[in-house]
């Protein structure tokens, strides 16, 4: 039976290069590093970061690269500095702060980096002699967006592993955007044959309080699957929300069911004045860096664009991921062939709680006139799963379905592991 199970781990490397002690405990230090936050975080493998490819100081700021032009500039100090080239990380974070007046970061980086040049030992990020009257939670913020940025040097998908969310992409979605909260990470993927793409990935920032939004004003990030619905131009905004704007469909039917409330949770940049906030420091919106959100922008398709917010992203071999697909596919198959076959078949897939179109199995029947009835052949098209973020075994669908009972709709569909079968539990359809 078809199973969403499988981790990702990071092969632990030796030490190969003559790296200063005191900066490892930067990374290592318990007081540092929260271990609910960044669950599965390898230190040993975080010690020895592989280089980016031939990037350099001269090289860092061509915006029109995919690549987040801080996050690399950020990943080449890190990496100088396991490669034991003071030198070379600070001028790479000289020409930072110069392209970057307000990152306040690189700032912090600067002055441990001439710590180390110095001879003196460092303890943790930032380990100055004594902090300030009241700058104790701007440092600590500073050290988790540090480690958040460290740590996606290393922490890089593989490129024989893939996210077991992304089951299956329609045909007219060209891109889809995964957000890992654990992380402070959005990643975005290209419909690619036979297998999605990475194309890039952002440092983000979440709700104050973390992910897992249930109320109006708990300041958090919702958790599921969603569709960028509109794009708000700066006309329309304050300064408060960056160039653009990109709201999503919070709450989606699935949340509505379990009684999630609150609306307003968008995609947006930062005002003009700031280069980036903490990881934990929005109202529950993804934020990004303004130049970050204006490049992502370039992909999303208003109203088609899928946005999968996690607590914490599953990659998997992509061997593990043809055979999950391969399961789920077949399961969505044998749905519309049983209910093709008859509707008593049909209604095997699903659960006797379901809510279909808002009503129970019996009602829905009811209004379907269902009784003597049969759907006939189903068409469906521009099929879409996806893992369902959720402390349940579920699954996302969606698809264009046209048969005798319907017409010409689009459904989504909730699934969910029930002991050891899957079933629909929520079924929602508009008119096309």
């Amino acid at each position: 039976m078809f199973k969403l199970n499988g981790s990702f781990r990071i092969g632990s490397r030796l030490l190969k290069l003559a790296v200063p002690a005191g900066f490892w405990l930067l990374t290592a230090a318990p007081s540092f590093v929260d271990p609910q936050l960044y669950d599965g975080f390898n230190n040993v493998a975080y010690a020895a970061p592989q280089p980016q490819g031939a990037g350099s100081a001269g090289s860092l700021f061509d915006r029109q690269a995919y690549r987040p032009v801080i996050d690399t500039a950020v990943g080449e100090i890190y990496t100088a500095l396991s490669q034991n080239q003071p030198d070379r990380a600070l001028t790479i974070a000289n020409r930072l702060i110069k392209e970057f007046p307000n990152f306040h970061l690189a700032y912090l980086l600067r002055g441990d980096i001439l710590s180390l040049k110095a001879g003196r030992p460092i303890q943790r990020i930032g380990d100055m002699p004594s902090v300030p009257k009241g700058k104790e939670d701007e440092l600590r913020d500073l050290r988790e967006e540090a480690i958040a940025r460290f740590r996606a040097v290393e922490d890089r998908p593989q490129r024989n592993m893939l996210p077991s969310e992304l089951v299956e992409i329609g045909d007219e979605v060209k891109y889809v955007v995964l957000v890992d909260t654990s992380r402070s990470r959005l990643y975005l993927y290209e419909n690619t044959f036979p297998q999605p793409r990475l194309v890039t990935d952002f440092y983000i920032t979440q709700g104050k309080m973390g992910a897992v939004k249930s109320v109006e004003g708990d300041k958090r990030t919702p958790i599921g699957v969603y569709t960028v619905t509109t794009l708000l131009p700066k006309a329309k905004l304050n300064d408060f929300y960056g160039p653009i704007a990109l709201p999503i469909n919070y709450p989606n039917a699935w949340d509505k069911r379990q009684g999630r409330t609150g609306t307003g949770i968008w995609l947006h940049g930062m005002p003009a004045s700031y280069v980036s906030r903490p990881p934990l420091d929005s109202d529950g919106c993804v934020v990004l860096a303004n130049n970050d959100l204006l490049a992502l922008k370039k992909f999303i398709d208003i109203g088609n664009t899928p946005v999968v917010i996690t607590k914490k992203l599953d990659f998997i071999p992509t061997e593990v991921w043809k055979a999950q697909r391969k399961a789920a596919l077949r399961m969505v198959q044998t749905w519309k062939e049983d209910l093709e076959s008859n509707l008593q078949a049909g209604l095997t897939h699903y659960a006797s709680n379901v809510l279909i179109d808002g009503k129970d199995l019996i009602d829905w029947q009811k209004d379907k006139h269902l009784g003597s009835r049969s759907f006939g052949k189903i068409k469906v098209q521009d099929l879409t799963v996806m893992k369902y973020p959720s402390d349940k075994d579920m699954l996302f669908v969606s698809f264009k379905q046209e048969d005798k009972v319907y017409g010409a709709v689009k459904k989504e569909q909730y699934w969910m592991k029930m002991g050891t079968h899957w079933r629909i539990v929520q079924e929602d359809t508009a008119k096309l």
